[in-house]
């Protein structure tokens, strides 16, 4: 099997159904990783998935002979070889394939639909070209089932599926919450015939030394006669537990003038429309992505906008945002990273309410979700998240012009700050200075947060550079927030220290017990304003941050130990440095700003650490340990180029010329990371990249902060978005 041969073939394509599902393989149609499949299934939260229709084995038989379109590997061969009649593959919107069989050409669309948890396929001869006279192809589609959770890879016997005839429909018992998996063809009779087909390899999953055979279940086939300027359609989906209430359960989250009357449909009456159903809604999908599409005014920021689209979900009727396909959940960083560029520069402001409401509500110890885990609820092992939270909330304020959302939340953003004054879980605390520790060597508490046979592979216990300007930045907003919306009076509390002594930068001898000596900040009993509080603790913090983490010559220190300073050249200066509410010297911004971009700048983003540091991986390649390691030792992340603009931007206001490298830069960043279509997934833009040349693409093929960042960027320059860094 020589995958150089099919270089093409890797590219890969999603669909997604706005309830965490997905559909995804490559343009050939061939599977390469367990993650590919034609229908993922959510289970009880966005991030709990299920394979319940890997593909269909499809074969088409005409006057001319007969032409098998599925391609698969298995060991030592492909078979079918369905590649050698592709002859073309668009995503315009749907994943559309089309086929040379004899004298025409044979077109299949694979679709999803927002709110709606299943797969269509429709199949129709293309457009201007005819068969003689009005004699049907014939297609044959077998589909080939499982019912495995989306990590793992399942072989013959490890599940027992029943088949259930519903007509010239199929119920087979695979999804664990639902009553079942529904296929059916229309126009078209089904013909029970099971079989396991065993072996299918993904050649991605050996790459990385894992598991890689699958097998899947075939119930049958369907066979359906095409005849030209008519279509075939072939769906998948569950079917809720009381078939009474099918339409009810499976449109439940469509929006749309279609959803009343789809949701009074009985099964039956769903299989016996379902040509006309499925093409109504991918008209009208069709159009909802037009509308999207059309309203980001450029071709570029239109082809972003759909992007970002798709990492929108809604769960128990909120809306949410999907870290990443294939395997990502619900992260609160990177949600709240990539909200100002997901939602705020397309406008979408009730869906970024939605995301603030739901993360707000699963508030405990001051602490947002770091992530809402498959199956288990919320984890909480992040100290900044909290800190992106109350960063996003400003940043929606500011573009939305509502502040109703601040008043609101404000209650929870007072919670957040308190309780890190206070110290909560994870050893987050504010120090006697107002900086912010967090951790031990045991956590990872921070984005890079790796872990290697249960330890971090990048330790930032202590004082993370990124941790105390977004705190410090928090505790500005708040003061604002409680003196514009009234205050109340509280009593603060001061910390007991983190450590026994912390160290200082060369040349300084202050000790921690110096530290302590210093007026409190607000001593027990002295009741002051809220306002006022949050500004002196933030005004000394700042005082203390420049003291403690600017680096001469280098911008700034990645963290603070208990042993000092650690001169280590990350990007999480640059993340620290761009933010709105820290007010650095110019000095500083331009050695951040050089640093950055003679250390760590690719064409794929910023490098997570200098390739002249110790540790530094320049290959993401290899097993999950190989590539636990790299994650943030080298590799380059595409989401960094938000901060290092948004640094740029504060730079220029007072650089005269400075504004010309700002854009050249912006060129290089459209010639590479927003080449969209060329991408290793089209349409979107990928997690991570290898920080030595070629710079190769890898990890998640979507990641929401990739496209977010990218985003905001080019919408603000293409002017249709307020400078949120002004």
């Amino acid at each position: 099997m020589d995958l150089g041969l099919l270089k093409p073939s890797l590219q890969e394509w999603l669909e997604t159904d706005g309830l965490g599902g997905f559909a995804s393989s490559t343009t050939a149609g061939i599977h390469t990783r367990r993650y590919h499949g034609w229908l993922f299934l959510s289970g009880k939260d966005p991030g709990e998935r299920w394979l319940a229709l890997s593909k269909l084995e499809d074969v088409c038989k005409s006057p001319d002979g007969v032409w098998e379109l599925s391609s698969n590997f298995y060991p030592g061969t492909t078979y079918p070889r369905g590649i050698d009649h592709l002859w073309a593959f668009a995503k315009d919107p749907f994943a559309r394939f089309i086929f040379k069989v004899g004298k025409t050409f044979l077109e299949r669309e694979i679709f999803m639909v927002r709110g709606v948890p299943g797969v269509f396929c429709r199949y129709k001869l293309k457009d201007g070209l005819k068969i003689a006279g009005r004699e049907a192809i014939t297609l044959s589609l077998r589909p080939l089932c499982n019912a495995r959770f989306y990590h793992n890879i399942s072989r013959e016997g490890s599940w027992s599926p029943r088949i259930h005839r519903l007509g010239d429909a199929v119920l087979l018992d695979t999804h664990p919450a639902w009553g079942g998996l529904l296929l059916a063809c229309c126009p078209g009779s089904f013909v029970e015939a099971p079989c396991w087909y065993r072996n299918m390899v993904y050649p991605r999953e050996r790459e990385r030394g894992l598991d890689y055979l699958e097998d899947h279940f075939s119930p049958g086939y369907f066979s359906a006669a095409l005849y030209p300027g008519e279509e075939v359609v072939f769906y998948a989906g569950p079917v809720p537990k009381g078939p009474e209430r099918f339409g009810e359960a499976l449109f439940a989250g469509l929006e749309d003038t279609l959803a009343e009357r789809l949701r009074e449909m009985t099964l039956e009456d769903f299989t016996g429309t379902l040509r006309e159903t499925a093409l109504s809604l991918a008209e009208m999908e069709r159009q909802r992505r037009e509308e999207i599409f059309l309203s980001g005014g450029t071709g570029l920021l239109g082809k972003l906008f759909l992007a970002g689209d798709q990492f929108i979900v809604n769960v128990s009727g909120k809306s949410s945002i999907i870290a990443g396909y294939h395997w990502f959940g619900e992260w609160g960083r990177d949600s709240f990273i990539s909200l100002p560029g997901l939602l705020l520069a397309s406008g979408r402001f009730a869906d970024a309410k939605e995301v603030f409401l739901r993360f707000s509500a699963a508030i405990e110890g001051g602490l947002v979700p770091n992530r809402f885990e498959e199956g288990r609820g919320a984890a909480y092992n992040s100290a900044d998240a909290s800190l992106w939270f109350i960063d996003a909330l400003s940043r929606y304020e500011k573009i939305s012009g509502d502040s109703g959302l601040v008043i609101a939340l404000l209650p929870k953003v007072k919670a957040i700050v308190e309780a890190y004054m206070a110290g909560t879980s994870n050893g987050i605390r504010m120090d006697s200075d107002g900086l912010l520790c967090a951790g031990s060597r045991e956590t990872q508490l921070t984005w890079m947060d790796a872990c290697v046979d249960g330890m971090p592979v990048t330790p930032r216990e202590g004082y993370p550079v990124e941790v105390n300007a977004l705190w410090i930045q928090a505790l500005d907003l708040l003061g604002n927030w409680c003196k514009r919306f009234g205050d109340t009076h509280a009593q603060a509390s001061l910390p007991s220290p983190a450590f026994g002594t912390r160290g200082t930068p060369k040349g300084e001898s202050r000790s921690r017990a110096e530290a302590w000596t210093e007026t409190p900040l607000a001593p027990t009993g002295d009741l002051q304003p809220d306002s006022s509080k949050y500004f002196r603790i933030a005004h000394l913090a700042r005082k203390e941050f420049l003291r403690r983490f600017v680096w001469p010559g280098v911008g700034l220190y990645d963290r603070v130990d208990c042993k000092g300073p650690v001169a280590e050249i990350r990007p999480n200066q640059v993340i620290a440095a761009a933010l709105p509410g820290l007010d650095l010297p110019h000095q500083v911004l331009m050695e951040v700003w050089n640093t950055a971009v003679t250390k760590l700048l690719t064409p794929h983003g910023l490098r997570s650490l200098a390739p002249s540091s110790a540790g530094y991986a320049g290959t993401y390649k290899g097993g999950p340990r190989d590539r636990d390691r790299a994650y943030h030792q080298g590799t380059a992340w595409p989401w960094l180029f938000g901060p290092l603009f948004d640094l740029a931007g504060k730079i220029s206001t007072g650089v005269p010329g400075f504004q010309s490298l700002r854009e050249e830069l912006f060129s290089v960043l459209l010639s590479h990371v927003s080449r969209l279509d060329a991408n290793p997934c089209i349409g979107t833009i990928f997690e991570v990249a290898s920080g030595d040349p070629p710079y190769e693409p890898d990890g998640a093929v979507a990641q929401a902060w990739s496209v977010a960042e990218v985003t905001k960027i080019i919408s603000h320059f293409r002017g249709l978005e307020k400078d949120i860094n002004a």
